[in-house]
């Protein structure tokens, strides 16, 4: 009894301590520091003690020691505590289970987030060993200690993948004699098996899941060291993967069958057979391309994966999705079946017709058996071929890939069978959905017979919701990807079908049956008009439902695109719709998401509709939106309002200009007053994030109407411009002067040197400003419109230019020793100063390696695609890859937004900005810069750029 409130007292104290190093113990980087700051002599104390703690007997106190030993190190390592290290290392070597599993919860911790690349080669030679002998150690230490030390390792092979950048020769050094051992202490790992013990065995999934993850690292970071053992280990893996099929089928796919036991370890990972058969599958589809292990696949891993997909029919919908966020061993299985495709095309293809053929046959024998389960494999079947239909329809058309794969006899004999087959709903709908993957090659006779059954499936009062979902998704299909020949006849009947299902769909439904209705109403825009009145208020219904769901809405959004680009639809679409808008921006009290969600739709029909817009437009649904916008402060709603103004200037600008109110003011007075409060210094970055965007096209369409107002937005914006370090916000802004400068120059320039805000002028401001973020700049349209202002900035050779002086290169202090979090954070980079038109030229020489390297990557593609040898091997950087991979990457980010509204918009792609060849253009204006010396562009070249930069020129000036 003594003894437990001892350890009761002594855990309370570790967890009040816990409570006082959170809020007390540094302001430096954390959030939740209240204060006040520990004094020096405190702290120290507190070290002492609490390293102590690691080593007790109770488990509790260890893992709150470890945690507050963690804070602290955090924030402390190794300045304020340099012998933590050295600490730990003794409680590892001590050989007692109980200091180790403490030390090994801090460590884990600090290799994580605390030990820097630059520590790693002190302090890897020692520690790596350690986490070796623990490993290797299975009578003394338990799976998860084991465990911890494998993640520790894979960390360390993480840090020293990043000080390869720095450090090559360092880094090989290091890696290469230590990752034989790893890998033979892996394989016995992999091979071992408990045997009578379920709690045990579970346990080693833990430890297996954890190998098979820090294998994927080493094969990825460096692959070299590993290609020769990968026989050995993908021998177990894969054995793994096949003898538990029986387990997973009892547990997961018969009716009758119990789950397994999972748990959570101390990291929170869930521990379990299901999640080792997830690593598994990640393992396969990242080996399945490596040359020293291809002889292993192609007899095998057809069947055995397709053995895998015979479950999960209560997560149908949810698990339908190709994108579905749900993942199970059947999502796993589907990756792992297109890795295989991918790696071996042909011999895939037919090991694929085997493996069907051998479950189809098992199905029959277990039907005639009995056995009520016979007809997940069919299902499980027709999923995996599904799923790899694209691939499949490909091959089967290249008679030089010798596919030999009997599509039709599937369909012959499985799928029209199948899709009779109503007392197993999910079964007959897997059977629609599988007909309609192939709409692209059905034969003539089939295709209108395959869309009947699954229209009349969709409408028939005894299909079930399975079957309903299934047929859904198989008349998507069918109207996106059948001759519309076939699928006219029956449009009516789709959509009828899914007006009538929409009221009671739940979420998930709804995005599919909005999603099919969207195909629908494209397959003829004629008979689409002639059921406005039956489409317009079931989709206003399901808006009205859901308006502040932003999913839900998007799908509404799309339909309203279409619809909207239907002249016959039009006006009926306006009539019903416009009022019913209107209705929405004068109820007192509304959510403001739905606010901007009634101006998104009000957006669509403005943006597809035509121009000059009918009258109701302007004179009734302008004055509503505009009061929304100055009186709801709402970001949501501000960045809606931005665009469907924006939109009513592109479509009727001279409505506007007309339109009055009672007292007097216009429209454009309104538009000027919603942007100059969104320029506000005290406003939001967020809710005034498009407002660049609003100024450019206001200028463009009003010119000089807007000509006595444009100074003070153009000095509200450079206000602004100082204030903000959003990048999205700041590009906004810039893009206003990037147009100017393009088509208006020497006024721009005029006004940016005259104007004066704190002691700087708008042209420092605003040309500091642009080139600290000109890298972050997203979207194809707006980084041309970037680069060819910068280059017509630079050609007109203005002497002030070269007075504004901005970030130039990193200095690099070689004396700095190693740089920790706090450190970095109390010393932050320092950069050259170099003038303007130096940084411009650096700048569009990045461009220009850019474009010239998006012109050689299609024949690199091709050339390395034959080469198997490559084989995990690494790869030397290319002479323009080093600023411009991270161009590419921001230019698909930019593409989740603004490139599907540039490919959206015609008058946008008729811009010659966008139709530019950035490497032609940027050739020439390099060539006129050297051939009259811009702006000294000569010496430039010779005595500013670094290597990289001067083989850039060189390659386009020779």
């Amino acid at each position: 009894m003594h003894i437990y409130f001892l350890n009761l007292l002594l855990y309370l104290a570790a967890v009040t301590l816990k409570g006082y190093v959170t809020t007390h113990w540094s302001s430096k980087n954390d959030d939740k520091f209240i204060g006040p700051e520990a004094p020096p002599e405190v702290k120290t104390l507190v070290r002492e003690i609490i390293i102590t703690g690691l080593t007790d007997p109770e488990s509790k106190i260890r893992l709150v020691s470890a945690y507050v030993v963690s804070k602290i190190a955090h924030d402390d390592f190794p300045e304020d505590w340099p012998n933590l290290f050295d600490i730990l290392l003794s409680y590892l070597k001590a050989n007692n289970s109980d200091s180790v599993h403490g030390a090994m919860h801090v460590l884990l911790e600090m290799v994580k987030k605390d030990i820097s690349i630059q520590q790693l080669p002190q302090i890897g030679p020692v520690l790596i060993p350690e986490m070796f002998r623990i490993l290797t150690c299975d009578t003394i230490y338990s799976f998860s200690t084991r465990g911890r030390a494998v993640n520790i390792f894979n960390s360390c092979v993480e840090m020293l993948s990043t000080l390869r950048e720095e450090n090559p020769q360092l880094a090989d050094q290091f890696i290469a004699p230590i990752i034989p051992q790893w890998m033979e202490a892996f394989i016995v790992i992999l091979n071992h098996h408990v045997q009578d013990d379920a709690e045990k065995a579970t346990e080693e999934y833990g430890l297996k899941m954890k190998v098979v993850k820090c294998i994927c690292t080493i094969s990825a970071e460096f692959p070299k060291y590993i290609s020769a053992s990968l026989p050995q280990i993908f021998e177990p893996i894969w054995n793994d993967l096949y003898n538990l099929r029986e387990r997973y089928v009892k547990e997961f796919v018969s009716d009758s069958g119990e789950l397994g036991e999972t748990f959570q370890d101390s990291e929170g990972s869930e521990i379990g057979f299901q999640n080792l058969l997830y690593v598994l599958f990640d393992f396969v589809s990242a080996a399945c391309t490596k040359k020293t292990v291809k002889h292993l696949f192609v007899n095998e891993a057809g069947e055995a994966t397709v053995e895998m997909w015979s479950a999960d029919a209560n997560q149908y919908v949810a698990d339908e999705e190709d994108g579905t966020f749900t993942f199970n061993a059947r999502v796993a299985s589907i990756d792992v079946l297109l890795n295989l495709q991918e790696a071996f095309p042909t011999p895939f293809f037919n090991a694929l017709t085997v493996a069907i053929q051998n479950h189809i046959a098992e199905s029959n024998e277990a039907r005639n058996a009995g056995n009520m389960d016979w007809w997940k494999i069919q299902e499980s079947c027709l999923l995996a071929v599904g799923r790899l239909s694209e691939e499949l329809m490909e091959a089967l058309a290249d008679d030089a890939k010798k596919v030999q794969f009997d599509l039709k006899s599937l369909f012959d004999h499985v799928v029209l069978e199948d899709m009779k087959a109503a007392e197993f709903p999910f079964l007959q709908g897997r059977a629609f959905v599988f007909a309609s993957e192939f709409a692209k090659i059905l034969p003539a006779e089939m295709s209108s017979q395959y869309v009947s059954v699954a229209v009349h499936a969709l409408q028939a009062p005894t299909s079930g919701i399975p079957v309903k979902i299934s047929a859904l998704r198989a008349l998507d299909n069918y109207c996106k990807y059948l001759n519309p020949q076939y699928v006219t006849p029956y449009q009516v009947n789709i959509m009828e079908g899914t007006c009538q299902l929409m009221p009671s769909a739940t979420e998930e439904s709804l995005m599919l049956l909005l999603d099919t209705l969207a195909s629908a109403i494209k397959i003829s825009q004629e008979v689409t008009a002639k059921y406005e009145h039956i489409l317009t208020p079931a989709v206003l219904q399901v808006w009205q439902k859901y308006a502040s769901d932003s999913i839900i809405t998007s799908y509404i959004l799309d339909i309203f695109e279409e619809l909207a680009k239907n002249v016959a639809y039009y006006p009926s679409l306006c009539a019903k719709a416009l009022p019913f808008i209107n209705q929405v921006f004068s109820t007192a009290n509304t959510d403001p998401t739905v606010y901007a969600s009634a101006a998104d739709l009000l957006t669509e029909m403005i943006s597809y509709g035509p121009s000059p817009l009918p009258n109701e437009f302007t004179d009734q649904m302008f004055p509503g939106l505009m009061q929304l916008a100055w009186n709801v402060p709402d970001i949501d709603l501000l960045q809606s309002a931005q665009e469907c103004i924006k939109q009513f200037i592109v479509k009727d600008c001279d409505h506007i200009m007309r339109w009055h109110d009672q007292s007097g003011k216009s429209g454009l007075d309104y538009i000027i007053h919603f942007i100059a409060k969104l320029l506000e210094p005290t406003g939001s970055d967020s809710e005034s994030l498009f407002v660049g965007d609003l100024i450019v096209t206001l200028i463009q369409k009003v010119g000089h109407g807007i000509a006595p107002v444009l100074p003070d937005l153009l000095t509200a914006v450079l206000h602004r411009l100082t204030n903000t370090d959003y990048q999205p916000f700041i590009q906004s802004l810039v893009m206003v002067f990037a147009h100017l400068f393009i088509s208006q120059q020497e006024t721009v320039f005029q006004f940016l040197c005259n104007t004066q805000i704190n002691g700087k002028s708008g042209l420092e401001i605003l040309m500091t400003t642009w080139c600290d973020n000109y890298d972050s700049f997203s979207g194809y349209y707006t980084m041309k419109v970037s680069a060819i202002a910068l280059s017509k900035i630079y050609s007109s050779s203005d002497p002030r230019l070269s007075n504004v002086t901005v970030k130039g290169e990193i200095i690099v202090n070689p004396n700095a020793g190693i740089v920790t979090r706090s450190r970095a954070k109390r010393h932050p980079d320092q950069y050259t100063a170099i003038p303007l038109p130096v940084k411009i030229i650096k700048l569009l020489t990045g461009d220009l390696s850019t474009a010239l390297m998006s012109e050689q990557a299609p024949a690199e593609d091709a050339e390395s695609g034959d080469e198997e040898g490559a084989d995990w091997e690494d790869v030397e950087d290319d002479v323009f890859a080093t600023r411009n991979d991270i161009n590419l990457l921001s230019d698909m980010l930019a593409g989740i937004d603004d490139n599907d509204d540039e490919e959206d918009n015609p008058e946008l792609k008729n811009d010659p900005i966008y139709q530019t060849d950035m490497k032609a253009y940027l050739t020439d204006f390099f060539r006129n810069c050297n051939a009259h010396n811009l702006n000294n562009f000569n010496e430039i070249c010779q005595t500013q750029l670094n290597e990289e930069e001067k083989m850039t020129l060189e390659f386009v000036l020779r």
